[in-house]
């Protein structure tokens, strides 16, 4: 995962704050349950998007030899790839 624990509670806190404060949402809790709800939504999604970077690497390694030789750019078949199974899956990267 890309961010560390402490850097997704610090942005769950405000998120948390930024949408009671424009009254966007109205928790049925407190502000720290409405955190830690946030905070476990954007856990699970960089989980999800890290599944499917590793299920790319295992698409991508047949390739190995082509990409090897110089006849792809592994980045950008890496992304396409990563891009094309997202969007079979429903997800938003």
């Amino acid at each position: 995962m890309r961010l560390s624990k402490e850097l997704i509670a610090h942005i769950a806190e405000a998120m948390a704050v930024s949408l009671e404060s424009k009254k966007l949402v109205k928790p049925a809790g407190t502000r720290r349950e409405l955190t830690l709800k946030i905070a476990e939504i954007i856990t699970a999604d960089l989980l999800a998007e890290d599944r499917l970077n590793k299920e790319v690497e295992k698409k991508l390694a047949a390739f190995e030899s082509e990409i090897a030789k110089g006849n792809m750019d592994y980045r950008k078949v890496f992304e396409l790839t990563k891009q094309k199974i997202a969007k079979e899956r429903g997800m938003v990267l």
